[in-house]
């Protein structure tokens, strides 16, 4: 045939009539046969061109993505897309998708994504993150050192607001993860060259997290400054204490997670500590106080420690315990009697009526409203608290940053 290369061009253009090999024929002016031969060569032409027709566009600023294939079907759902065009469905959401068949019946797909927002997650999003989340793999070894005083102790970081903005800059929310991580290290170290650890007393919550909501906003709604979204927030910071439980097993018998939930993240702080509780549920030196209360209270040897988060008045606490229906009798028997607060980023301790009330400090840097209201210049510190089953309490642990 003469002119085979424009023959091939104007066939291609009949192929979308979607007609019989008898009419381009004809409209070609050659044979049957010819238009065969044709066929042939354009199917051949877009086998081979198929490898390189893959065109892919990321928009990172935007947070965008565009994406185009050829395949030899018509994609059903997102699932099916996302899988042919390697798209990963925890990140972005397919919001557009088209197909156009090509006159070889091959279909040409496409689709349009956008970067997953805050309010784009739903509570499948984080079950699936439970079900893949692998922790580091920490061999726990279960220490004790003959000859040495066996005592429990109370772990506490109290008020870390891990996603708050800090006005010094100080803001990588990995390089806080860090610092909680150490910080809980470096103390039980601290404890464990003196002494044989039986029980580590590990509060959380009291506002570890800084906001309660994709809003970026307390539980009471306050809008909050922020160095990351709610979700990347709770997923570092599951993460974070899922590796610090696992450490603080290495260097005790047991360790008993203690949810004391603060006025920032009440409601994210419970999910928090239900994932953990499920995510340890086969480990069986770890135990989980968790129910959705403000006041929780646990008894070491001779001494009745309560916890509160501290936003109220802590004079009423004491008498708070003492009258409650599940913590009267053991306040009671004790011999020793301690409420442990929070909320105001600074050390205090009182006797009152022979309770010691103790209000940890915290690690938390300060951020836009505390300096505008001169609330600047507290020791940023934790906490580690020694108790002997007959002495009381026998030792305090400090780590300042």
């Amino acid at each position: 045939m003469d002119n085979n290369e424009s023959l091939l061009q104007r066939l291609e253009k009949l192929l979308c009539w979607k007609k019989s090999k008898k009419f381009y024929a004809e409209k070609l002016g050659i044979s049957e046969d010819d238009v065969e031969v044709l066929i042939r060569e354009i199917k051949s032409k877009d086998d081979e061109e198929e490898v390189f027709e893959y065109n892919k566009k990321v928009n990172i600023e935007k947070g965008t993505l565009e994406s185009t294939i050829v395949i030899d079907f018509d994609p059903k759902d997102d699932e099916e897309l996302a899988k042919l065009h390697k798209i990963d469905l925890d990140k972005f959401i397919i919001t557009n998708y088209w197909s156009k068949v090509k006159p070889n019946g091959k279909f040409t797909s496409s689709v349009f994504c956008k970067r997953k927002q805050a309010e784009d997650y739903t509570p499948e999003d984080f079950a699936r993150f439970l079900e893949e989340y692998v922790p580091n793999n920490i061999k726990i070894e279960k220490p004790t050192i003959d000859g040495r005083q066996h005592i429990d102790v109370e772990l506490s970081i109290a008020d870390y607001h891990l996603a708050k903005k800090y006005v010094n800059g100080d803001n990588n929310i990995k390089d806080r993860a860090l610092e909680f991580f150490n910080m809980a290290e470096d103390l039980i170290h601290k404890a464990r060259a003196a002494y044989n650890i039986n029980t580590v007393i590990f509060p959380i919550s009291n506002d570890f997290f800084h906001t309660d909501n994709y809003s970026n906003s307390t539980t009471n709604l306050t809008p909050q400054d922020v160095i990351c979204e709610y979700d990347r927030e709770y997923e570092i910071g599951f993460a974070t204490l899922v590796d610090t439980i696992n450490m603080l097993r290495q260097n005790a018998n047991n360790v008993t997670v203690l949810l004391v939930q603060g006025n920032h993240d009440r409601t994210k702080s419970f999910y928090l500590a239900h994932a953990l509780d499920v995510f340890f549920k086969n480990d069986l030196d770890v135990e989980f106080i968790r129910n959705h209360s403000t006041i929780k209270a646990i008894v070491t040897g001779n001494t009745f420690i309560g916890y509160h988060h501290g936003n109220c008045k802590i004079e009423d606490l004491p008498l708070l315990f003492a009258t409650d229906p599940d913590y009267s009798k053991h306040f009671g028997n004790a011999k020793f009697r301690e409420v442990h607060t929070g909320d105001k980023h600074h050390y205090m301790a009182k006797e009152l009526k022979g309770v010691r009330v103790q209000q940890m400090p915290s690690l938390s840097g300060v951020d836009r409203w505390h300096k505008d209201n001169n609330f600047v210049n507290n020791i940023r510190a934790a906490l580690l608290l020694g108790y002997d089953a007959i002495e009381g309490k026998v030792c305090e642990f400090e780590k300042r940053i």
